[in-house]
């Protein structure tokens, strides 16, 4: 009972109407417990009790008195109770910063299982840029974020990396695809459509083509992957993507790819970021470690 000793003490007597049964209640000698009444009295500057042959009765103080110990008792009875519930995940609320890629299909995966195990979560999820997700995090507006090639931060903790490796993607068909895999560098010819600078792909992109000192035809950009995927998989145009973005287009032969050789695009990942040094909700700690189970999974089984 989270409140002051002497009130819990003063509704045994106020409910039991004697001093004797509720000091045997409290396991408190009479006298000690008739101490404390005397105490909350002179603090109170009230009289709560009068003595009858009935026994103890409440004043008109008293009652008063007794009806906000009810009130509190009641009030911190539904705030354990609200907290059991989010302890127990059956209520409570996760916010996520992801980048678009994530939500082709690998987010929405993890969401939709984690639903259907704790259907009382509320989710609020950000799209938005590599950079964006790192510094919504950092300052704390989202507690989980997904984010491409996330640079190391004072302000984010790392829980997991899902390597996720550029790729040449295209028209299946596309003659350059069937070539196997390449450099960025044996691509000077290819057209390209690429997404624009606020996504971590191209500031990828953009690094490969300065180790190798190469410079790409960028025909197309775009802020989004959507459309990107769109535009290649009806031209002769080609982009660069991590798998996770492309998987269902890949399994319907909408799309096709092969390995890009340079270092950079063969190192990109995929990262599981929280706030540091913040507590997490409940909900939220046990959603990351959904991610990472899904991330370590999807690892596996790109192995």
């Amino acid at each position: 009972m989270l409140q002051p000793t002497v009130l819990k003490y003063f509704a045994e007597v106020a409910r039991t109407g004697s001093l004797r049964l509720a000091a045997d209640e409290q396991d408190i000698a009479p006298s000690a417990l008739s101490r404390q009444i005397s105490q909350l009295e002179r603090f109170l500057d009230a009289k709560l009790f009068k003595r009858t042959t009935k026994g103890m009765q409440l004043t008109a103080v008293g009652r008063e008195l007794h009806l906000f110990v009810e009130e509190n008792t009641r009030s911190l009875d539904s705030l354990l109770q609200r907290i059991e519930d989010i302890d127990e995940l059956r209520h409570g609320a996760v916010q996520i910063a992801a980048i678009e890629g994530s939500t082709t299909s690998f987010l929405p995966n993890v969401l939709t299982r984690f639903s259907k195990k704790y259907p009382g979560i509320r989710f609020d999820v950000c799209i938005c840029g590599s950079n964006d997700v790192a510094h919504r995090v950092g300052r704390g507006d989202s507690e989980i974020g997904l984010a491409f090639n996330c640079p190391s931060r004072d302000d984010v903790s790392l829980h997991a990396r899902i390597p996720q490796p550029l790729l040449l993607v295209g028209n299946p068909k596309h003659s350059e695809l069937k070539k196997g895999p390449q450099a960025l560098s044996q691509l000077s010819e290819a057209k390209f459509a690429l997404p624009n600078r606020r996504f971590g792909i191209r500031r990828l992109v953009d690094q490969a083509l300065q180790a190798s000192q190469t410079k790409l035809e960028i025909a197309f950009e775009s802020d989004s992957l959507h459309l990107i995927k769109q535009i290649v998989s009806q031209t002769d145009m080609l982009t660069c993507l991590p798998s996770i973005v492309f998987d269902r287009e890949a399994s319907s032969d909408v799309l096709g790819s092969c390995p890009l050789e340079d270092r950079l695009c063969l190192s990109a990942t995929i990262d599981v970021i929280t706030p540091h040094g913040r507590a997490l909700s409940g909900a939220a700690r046990r959603f990351v470690s959904f991610l990472v189970q899904a991330a370590e999974q999807r690892s596996r089984s790109h192995v």
